[in-house]
């Protein structure tokens, strides 16, 4: 559940979001947003809180938005 609960928040966030508010001066805040929800998630399937199949699909989509931030 909690797993799923990421997913939402990670997905919600868009590669055009993520590029805008990188035009917008907001690279350090959207950085630290998505360092935070990787921390969480690592604690997580750390800590057996997340279903494991789940946090590949967050890895993937948090890389995705900090190559989006690094681009």
């Amino acid at each position: 559940m909690l797993g799923e609960i990421l997913l939402k928040l990670v997905a919600v966030l868009t590669v055009d979001d993520v590029q805008e508010c990188k035009r917008l001066g907001l690279e350090d805040e959207v950085g630290g947003m998505l360092d935070l929800w990787e921390s969480v998630a690592v604690a997580w399937c750390e800590g057996d809180v997340v279903e494991g199949n789940i946090w590949p699909v967050i890895q993937i989509k948090l890389n995705e938005l900090k190559a989006a931030l690094r681009g």
